[in-house]
């Protein structure tokens, strides 16, 4: 969850437009809504806890990916692949906020 809120947080326009384009195109999201996808994807690779994530989850979410282009029309099937990818990024981020010092955020920035 901690993931999905910095990714929100960090990408929430990039996120809201994505997510308004695969509402509107039920049928061809994955076509239309690639270029948009990118953007989140770009926006969200930019914060090292989603980075960490991307690369410890990189299976389960393979595994997600490929049941989206499997079942474009159908991703409701898919959603024993999101439990997975959500429980693996959830154990990350807990990794993370158990294993860092009290105040001391990776993405602390001076100013920010």
């Amino acid at each position: 969850r901690e993931a999905l809120a910095v990714t929100a947080r960090l990408c929430g326009p990039e996120l809201e437009r994505y997510g308004r384009c695969v509402a509107a195109s039920p049928g061809s999201w994955h076509r239309d809504c690639h270029q948009l996808s990118l953007s989140v994807t770009e926006c969200a690779s930019s914060h090292p806890l989603v980075r960490r994530i991307r690369r410890d989850c990189s299976e389960s979410f393979g595994a997600f990916e490929r049941c989206l282009r499997e079942r474009p029309r159908d991703a409701a099937q898919c959603g024993p692949h999101v439990t997975e990818f959500l429980l693996c990024a959830q154990s990350v981020t807990h990794g993370v906020t158990q294993s860092a010092p009290p105040g001391d955020t990776p993405a602390a920035s001076p100013g920010g």
